[in-house]
């Protein structure tokens, strides 16, 4: 008997799913990827017998996340995010992949570029029921969706009673910080400055946070309030930069 054995078939339909999603990304990469060719490729990777791999429909949503505005493909989060809702309303056709907490991340962080923040909160409640444990990096894409909303309040809510107290970082409070100063609320802005000092070192702000808040006073015609903020900044060693002075 030979050694050599015939392909398996599902080795082949594996290659074909995988081929569909390689061309999706050249096609992405060349500037000839339409919504409606994309589409029609995934409906085809979709109706193979073999799961795809996971880490490369992440990366296929990741570029097209971060694509640049097309003749061919205009707003690529958007495309993600309609080729993600398709994949999950697609079980009756294949085993559909679990999403990670990546593809979350990804898919979250969508919404916001693709101007649909009201998706967010939606793809935070699936992954919420899932199990998967949300990164910081999905926390901050959800506070950007929610202040897109004017929902600002909510946010900080998160923030502070949702989110676990080693999770947030400099970014976490940044969204919220401008967000309130934005829709001029710079003394809910000062507030949250008070809260992160009372959390400790790890929560201090440094000097983007306090230029945020100064910047904000200064917008409202709240001198005073500015200044006072610039003293405060100084005697606890936050060293001013460019866009302080």
């Amino acid at each position: 008997m030979s050694r050599f054995r015939s392909r398996p078939f599902s080795s082949y339909v594996s290659s074909y799913a995988n081929e569909l999603l390689n061309e999706l990304q050249d096609r992405l990469g060349s500037g000839t990827l339409c919504p409606d060719i994309a589409h029609q490729l995934f409906d085809r990777m979709l109706r193979q017998h073999v799961t795809v791999s996971v880490r490369a429909l992440n990366g296929l949503f990741a570029a097209l996340a971060r694509a640049p505005p097309s003749t061919a493909c205009p707003d690529g989060p958007a495309l993600a995010i309609a080729l993600f809702r398709r994949m999950a309303g697609a079980r009756h056709l294949r085993k559909v992949l679990a999403p990670t907490s990546h593809t979350y991340s990804i898919l979250i962080g969508c919404c916001h570029g693709a101007r649909r923040p009201d998706l967010g909160p939606t793809f935070f409640g699936l992954l919420l029921k899932t199990g998967v444990t949300a990164d910081v990096i999905i926390f901050n894409s959800l506070f950007k969706c929610l202040c897109d909303m004017k929902r600002t309040e909510q946010a900080l809510d998160v923030l502070l009673h949702r989110m676990p107290d080693d999770l947030p970082n400099a970014i976490s409070y940044s969204v919220i910080l401008k967000s309130f100063c934005d829709n001029g609320r710079s003394q809910r802005a000062f507030d949250l400055l008070r809260v992160m000092d009372k959390k400790g070192a790890n929560h201090s702000p440094g000097v983007f946070s306090y230029n945020t808040v100064i910047n904000g006073f200064l917008k409202e015609g709240e001198v005073r309030k500015a200044c006072h903020l610039l003293q405060e900044m100084v005697r606890k060693g936050v060293v001013p930069d460019v866009v302080t002075v």
